[in-house]
């Protein structure tokens, strides 16, 4: 069949180039399902030993730089090879009992089991250097802002560690995602499965799966083994789109709180001052273009037919293998960013005390030392703010709204305002200080331990199964 040259320019040639990159799945699959033909008896086994013997010496050959005429994918191209050594009648009889449909859809999720292994791997080494850094900063403070407007004092550990519970929190879906992905479509035929006595359950072994699609209709039409990750990962890069957006404005000149070394600021070519640490921004273009791809992935699948239809071929899926690159950069550089922060104590003090970043903690002394109402207390404070925090202002606020004199003098204040006295106090579990910090590290590196091994025990499954299948493979002339 000879197909129009501007079809095979813009589809079949551009897929080819894609299948390319899965060869090494096409070939385990080949390997699996043969093993399965011969142990079941559906395929003569001398015919299944011929095979093997073309399989092996394919497997090692260089796949053709462009698509040959007449030829319309990987899969017929595969059988042609066999056909030129084996013959075409025995070279048929690798596809018994199988079709594109469950072929195509296999591969597709086992190239995105080992990017998603990969990437859960590269958020857990982040999320435990995020955890090393609030180790090593529990007595640094920090100024957190509502609104943007300057708020609160905090630890630097305490605002590191929300970023590490967030990520904790991808974590685990991406591992759900994994899980999804993780189950073999093979042995579903186009459709209905097929009236061969096939085991999936021996392929889906071979091919490092949990366990066969358990719905063969599902098995071709589901579109869970690409938007659950895709739903997944577009969550993490919109979080690290806001974790730019806090890092630039926190090293803004105007706020200088964040401060970064050399080795990742860029200069401007004309202003001798200028100290750009573009790094952030590169996470945010990073960030926006995979959370787009993501977000593209899904939407793909909008309003369309619950069959086999192309949406779940190798373009979407090429797609989705640009976004998870681009997600791995941003999230590399998310990592170098965490490791090179540095604080800025002098103006976070200095911030702290100009904006009246600390006075919720005075308002909360005169509250249990006067035993007033918050709202009297409150209303007192704001007026010392308003007066820029003139002692004299608030004896004269405490007096007329409480009715009583002020016995703290203008040291004890001064020390109720300080940043450390604000954060020290703050014992209650989730807050910044010492003990709830040391808390909340302890819960998040306990958690982070137990997806982890989790990760690494789907890993190992995967490779045991692997390299179970050639084994057999490579024995199976024996």
């Amino acid at each position: 069949m000879r197909f129009s040259e501007i079809y095979k320019e813009i589809v079949l040639d551009s897929s080819f180039e894609n299948w390319k990159k899965l060869v090494r799945y096409y070939m385990r699959l080949n390997k699996a399902h043969l093993l399965m033909l011969k142990k079941t008896k559906i395929v003569p086994q001398q015919i299944c030993v011929e095979i093997a013997k073309t399989l092996k010496k394919i497997e090692v050959e260089k796949i053709e730089e462009k698509l040959p005429e007449q030829t319309e994918d990987l899969v017929f191209l595969i059988e042609k090879k066999l056909s030129e050594v084996v013959g075409i009648e025995k070279a048929g009889f690798l596809h018994t009992a199988r079709s594109r449909n469950d072929i195509d859809t296999t591969i597709f999720r086992m190239c995105i089991r080992d990017e998603l292994m990969e990437f859960a791997h590269q958020l857990i080494d982040v999320i435990n250097v995020i955890v090393q850094k609030a180790k090593d900063n529990l007595e640094t403070l920090i100024l957190l802002y509502t609104h943007g407007q300057p708020a609160q004092v905090s630890s630097f550990t305490h605002y590191l560690l929300a970023y590490a519970f967030d990520f904790l929190d991808v974590l685990e879906n991406l591992i759900r995602s994994i899980q999804i992905v993780n189950i073999c479509p093979m042995g579903s035929g186009a459709i209905t499965t097929t009236g061969f006595p096939i085991d999936r359950d021996m392929v889906s072994e071979y091919l490092g799966f949990s366990e066969p699609v358990e719905n063969s209709y599902r098995a071709i039409a589901t579109s869970h083994w690409i938007t659950f990750p895709s739903s997944c990962l577009r969550i993490l890069m919109n979080d690290l789109t806001r974790f730019t957006q806090e890092f630039i404005h926190k090293s803004s000149c105007e706020v200088g709180i964040f401060q970064f070394p050399d080795e990742v600021v860029q200069i401007s070519s004309i202003m001798p001052q200028k100290r750009n640490p573009v790094i952030l921004e590169h996470i945010r273009i990073r960030a926006n273009i995979a959370h787009g791809i993501f977000d593209m992935t899904e939407k793909t699948f909008v309003n369309t037919p619950y069959q086999d239809i192309n949406e779940n071929g190798d373009f979407v899926l090429f797609k989705f293998l640009e976004g998870m690159k681009t997600a791995k950069e941003a999230l590399t550089l998310v990592k170098e960013t965490v490791q090179k922060v540095d604080v800025d104590q002098t103006r976070v003090k200095e911030l702290s005390l100009k904006t009246g970043a600390t006075t919720t903690e005075l308002a909360d002394e005169l509250v249990r030392r006067f035993n007033i109402s918050f709202r009297q207390a409150h209303t007192v404070v704001s007026e010392y703010v308003r007066s820029n925090m003139r002692y004299d202002a608030l004896n004269q606020s405490f007096e007329k709204i409480c009715g009583m004199k002020l016995t703290l003098n203008q040291k004890q204040v001064e020390k109720i305002l300080s940043p450390e006295h604000f954060v020290k106090v703050r014992k209650i579990a989730g807050g910044p200080g010492k003990k709830p910090a040391l808390e909340m590290i302890k819960k998040i590196e306990k958690i982070t331990k137990t997806l982890k091994k989790k990760v690494e025990m789907m890993n190992q499954e995967m490779t045991k199964s692997l390299e179970r299948l050639e084994s057999d493979f490579y024995s199976i002339e024996k």
